[in-house]
């Protein structure tokens, strides 16, 4: 797992996963990258995660711990949409911490609840805020369709960082930097030829519903 720090008080958990069949469907020759994002205020919010992908939840919560973030102290999992690399790790997150509340969209709720019940459930809407203190202002965006119902971007304001879930996502394992400047010539090719790999096979059919989200993003 790799550690990127994003911005002030936000972190980028990175695991690269190989050898397995993308959803089920597609090879990843060149693997994928699964990421969690942690951002720090007075309180600390987890979006996303991606405990059980190596069978062992413990490497998340070691990676959290060397970077400053003891588990136990998470107040707050918000949910960008509930496919498994989403959220297939709030099961085991519960044996940690079990007071925590899910933000996630009304369509999301629905399935958080089947799973962990509705009373940590908190539901947004868009423009929705959460206040985490220090400057750090997370406020909430549905993108339904993109690639599914229950999508929402997540924006953090002060640093103006979009967690933008799986709209602007790609094949490929990551490498050892993460922002586009800092790529070389052969990398920028290979993610733009893993990125339209993605398109092609995960959200080209709601190409209607991605151009919305696009402009959503530059609003």
């Amino acid at each position: 797992m790799k550690k990127f720090k994003i911005a002030d008080g936000i972190h980028m958990l990175t695991m690269n996963v190989e050898d397995i069949l993308f959803e089920g469907i597609w090879e990843i020759a060149n693997g994928v990258a699964l990421n969690s994002y942690i951002v720090q205020g007075e309180k600390t919010a987890i979006i996303d995660g991606v405990i059980g992908w190596d069978g062992i939840p413990e490497t998340l919560y070691e990676n959290l711990e060397e970077i400053g973030v003891d588990p136990r102290n998470i107040d707050y999992l918000i949910v960008n949409h509930m496919e498994p690399d989403h959220s297939g790790w709030i099961s085991n997150f519960r044996k940690v911490k079990d007071d925590f509340t899910i933000i996630c969209t009304d369509k999301a709720a629905k399935m958080v609840s089947s799973f962990y019940g509705e009373d940590k459930i908190r539901i947004v809407k868009e423009g929705d805020t959460l206040d985490l203190g220090k400057g750090k202002v997370l406020s909430f965006h549905p993108v339904p369709n993109v690639h599914w119902p229950d999508t929402m971007y997540t924006y953090e304001r002060s640093t103006k960082t979009l967690f933008s879930c799986d709209m602007f996502g790609a094949f490929g394992r990551m490498v050892d930097h993460c922002f586009d400047d800092e790529l070389t010539p052969e990398e920028i090719d290979f993610f733009e030829t893993e990125g339209i790999r993605y398109y092609s096979n995960v959200m080209a059919t709601f190409t209607s519903n991605v151009r919305k989200a696009i402009e959503k993003a530059k609003s």
